[in-house]
């Protein structure tokens, strides 16, 4: 190469590499927005994933109804109680041998899981005596219950189930029942029709009522917030679990005194679901 082209070439060459150089810069900013625009993409992506399902975006402030099942959807309690006398007058010696009350249901039975009833009235009993009993006297319900169970829906609940529809209010059953129980009872009252969006069944959660567990099992199948909820619970120990998951419960009187409900938390209590103070405040809550 002549000397005199030499320094034509140098510059040639550093032109060259300073373009590209610059390239690079500009591939490398590209792809630095590239790799925010993927960051933000995927944020708001998962975002949404935990948002309510698009069919339950609501515009008011009620998010969702949540009912319990024995003794607020189906008036089952005299049921129960009848169920649970005659099979505990068998056992030699408890309560003195002296039939249960109704002031003793409410105060033993009423609300409560049967491991935890078993526990308490036969603690000597091993673990698979008490859930043999269980069974047999849930069995023994279903048959005695299977006829009447229409006619024990509670008063005002379809006026309630078709308000809740037309609003499009996501639903679940929570309860402490059995499951064999909950889908009689649900199917027996006629709502076995994909009424409820979920069934929560106590004894499949981590802990059943009065831990807020099931009703905050429920939230989350809902992908709803309990504290936007309304909770419809006939017993304390119900209400105690819907108040401790941040729900607004309202009481039902089929079977408790009001006062037994009101120290557990409800905000209200009602006779049955045709109640003017229902339907007062659900007006409000829209």
């Amino acid at each position: 190469m002549r000397p005199t082209l030499l320094p034509h070439v140098l510059t040639l060459m550093c032109d060259l590499s300073n373009e590209v150089i610059h390239t690079f810069n500009s591939m490398l900013e590209i792809g630095l927005f590239l790799i925010m625009v993927a960051s933000l993409i995927s944020s708001s992506q998962g975002l949404s994933s935990s948002a309510p399902p698009t069919s339950h975006a609501r515009k008011g402030s009620l998010a969702g109804i949540l009912f319990d099942i024995d003794g607020t959807l189906v008036n089952s309690d005299p049921v129960h109680q009848a169920v649970f006398r005659d099979l505990l007058l068998k056992e030699e010696g408890f309560n003195n041998n002296n039939p249960i009350d109704e002031e003793f249901f409410r105060r033993h039975i009423s609300g409560r899981q049967n491991a935890l009833i078993m526990a308490d009235f036969f603690p000597e009993w091993s673990t698979d005596q008490r859930e043999a009993w269980s069974i047999m006297k849930e069995a023994r319900f279903r048959e005695v219950a299977a006829s009447s169970m229409m006619e024990r829906k509670m008063p005002g609940l379809d006026r309630l189930k078709e308000w809740v529809e037309k609003n499009n209010l996501p639903r679940a059953a929570v309860t402490n029942a059995p499951r064999l129980n909950a889908e009689a009872m649900i199917s027996g009252i006629g709502y076995s029709d994909g009424f409820f969006h979920t069934l929560v069944i106590g004894d499949e959660c981590e802990k059943p009522k009065p831990d807020p567990c099931p009703y905050l099992t429920a939230c989350k199948h809902l992908g709803i917030d309990a504290s936007g909820c309304i909770v419809f619970e006939d017993s304390p120990s119900g209400a105690r679990a819907g108040v401790a998951a941040g729900a607004v419960v309202i009481g039902v009187l089929s079977g408790q005194e009001e006062a037994a409900l009101l120290d557990a938390g409800c905000t209200f209590a009602i006779k049955d679901f045709t109640d003017s103070k229902l339907w007062n405040y659900l007006d409000r809550r829209l």
